[in-house]
């Protein structure tokens, strides 16, 4: 099974790698679908007024996005680190400074990141609704300008040198490849589940959705459950059809290594991924409340459609990149040394992000409580 038919030291910077990749991948899908909401309610704010159901949801959003950036950002190192010495020349993390227009990406997030502080602050409300609006379409700009440059470089990895040459010395703004649009689009969609999934765990830990069946409904509360259950069954239709559409899109070679024997255990991890997905989602549309026990596989079943999706990424690149022809890079690097301290300051800086988020939500729950008399 994929990747285990490879060396041993390729299979360990390969799983590494994967388990990596989707530390970044889940909170950068928070951040890509959670900034398109906001623009998209912030569009709707200015056309026809505030919409007060989504409240909750918006208020969540403009408290954790710098957060979840940082997050992001953070967790992107790691897969990058691991990319250079899996792929030591097809790819390595220079090469995002070889070139004027993936250059462009530093500036942009730091741009974002201010914008999302910006939106986050108490001045916001004082700004005109239109303003508000421009400001949340530049951040959502931000980050789709961000997404696409990374998009972009990826498939110019596999291209080969011939290509990377001819691009590189051209000095051109933009890389055309036709896989483009299809492969961003599978992404983009997908993050919507994920993000009704996170706020749907935030919501429950601070207590502001409903646990019990028995518990009467919430006019507050209910709506902004409902409309995460929307978001989500949306995004999973939406990536079914899109990932349906890319498959067809590819050129044979690649459709035959993503339905190779050895993948099949994550094409079903990603079919009943979905599929749990949407029937818990289903239940909590009628319902409007969710439980811990199912709140608990909702997330196992994002993180496992995640997962399998990431692995057939990676086999996508490999249907046109021999990794075996690295193996004995990969085995000088295995002994240069570094693991023991890459993994304290895995376990160090998972700690402190896991400290972070209990104390801010001890924080929440303390101030959702009335001051006692």
């Amino acid at each position: 099974m994929y990747p285990f038919d490879y060396p041993t030291q390729t299979v360990f910077y390969l799983v590494l790698y994967g388990a990596t990749l989707v530390l970044h991948v889940l909170p950068m899908n928070y951040v890509l679908a959670g900034s398109t909401y906001l623009a998209f309610l912030g569009v709707w704010e200015a056309l026809r007024g505030p919409a007060l159901a989504q409240r909750p949801i918006v208020e969540v959003l403009r408290d954790w996005m710098p957060f979840a950036l940082g997050v992001t950002i953070t967790a992107a190192v790691a897969p990058l680190l691991f990319l250079q010495i899996l792929y030591q020349r097809p790819f390595y993390t220079a090469n995002l400074l070889l070139f004027h227009r993936w250059m462009a990406i530093l500036p942009v997030l730091i741009a974002a990141f201010y914008l999302l502080y910006l939106q986050k602050s108490k001045r916001w409300h004082h700004f005109s609704a239109w303003v508000r609006a421009v400001v949340s379409v530049g951040i959502l700009c931000c980050f789709a300008f961000v997404a696409w440059s990374f998009t972009e470089n990826h498939l110019l990895s596999t291209r080969g040198q011939e290509v990377w040459t001819e691009v590189y010395g051209s000095n051109r703004w933009f890389y055309r490849d036709p896989e483009l649009m299809p492969r961003l689009t599978v992404w983009y969609v997908g993050a919507f589940p994920v993000l009704a999934a996170a706020l749907i765990a935030q919501f429950w830990s601070t207590g502001f959705v409903r646990r019990d069946e028995n518990a009467a409904p919430d006019p507050v509360t209910d709506p902004a459950i409902r409309t995460l259950a929307v978001l989500a069954l949306g995004g999973l239709v939406a990536s079914v059809f899109a990932g349906g559409g890319y498959f067809v899109f590819l050129e044979e070679p690649i459709r035959q290594r993503l339905t190779a024997r050895d993948v099949w255990p994550y094409l079903a991890g990603a079919t009943l991924g979905i599929i749990v997905q949407a029937v818990i989602w289903r239940r909590v549309w009628q319902r409007a409340w969710i439980d811990g026990r199912t709140l608990t596989f909702l997330c196992l079943a994002v993180v496992g459609a995640v997962g399998s999706a990431t692995a057939l990424r990676e086999a996508r690149r490999t249907s046109t990149i021999d990794l075996n022809q690295y193996a004995s890079m990969h085995v000088t690097a295995s002994i240069v040394g570094g693991l023991g301290t890459f993994l304290l300051f895995l376990f160090v800086c998972t700690g402190a992000l896991i400290a972070v988020v209990v104390a801010v939500r001890r924080g929440l729950i303390a101030g959702s409580q009335p001051p006692i008399e």
